[in-house]
């Protein structure tokens, strides 16, 4: 299994860390079993403010994932079917578990040459150095 990052908005975000989102959409799916997902939330705050563990991952038709996750996907059916639009399959991954880093990580300073995703990355570093990062600006603040 393996982790990946996401970069994701900063009202998506939000959503998933407060329990309110409990399906992220993508067009596309890694090839590997996922266990973590890394949150890079986009601009402005541009930083990997927690992570989430995947129950699994739903596919199929735009129209049959909006069925089974709209009431926990976190958005208005008007803008997830423009994100869908030319798109025969999407993925919904479902979220398990939820881990808020306080304070978030800034992969600028933390990790060499890093690149936020367009779409999802899998991680260069392990989760552990992550974690590892977050524990020591907690300890210096």
């Amino acid at each position: 299994m393996l982790n990946v990052l996401l970069s994701i908005k900063p009202e998506y975000a939000e959503k998933i860390f407060s329990g309110q989102k409990r399906y992220e959409f993508r067009k596309r799916k890694p090839k590997e079993t996922v266990a973590k997902v890394f949150v890079y939330e986009c601009h402005p705050s541009k930083r990997i403010v927690g992570w989430f563990s995947v129950r699994r991952i739903h596919s199929g038709s735009p129209y049959e994932i909006w069925e089974k996750c709209k009431d926990f996907g976190g958005i208005e059916e008007e803008r997830y079917l423009a994100y869908c639009r030319g798109k025969k399959v999407i993925h919904a991954f479902e979220i398990d578990e939820i881990f808020r880093f306080d304070p978030p990580v800034n992969p600028f300073h933390s990790f060499r040459d890093f690149n936020p995703p367009q779409d999802f990355r899998y991680m260069d570093y392990s989760s552990d150095s992550i974690v590892e990062q977050c524990n020591e600006c907690t300890n210096t603040m």
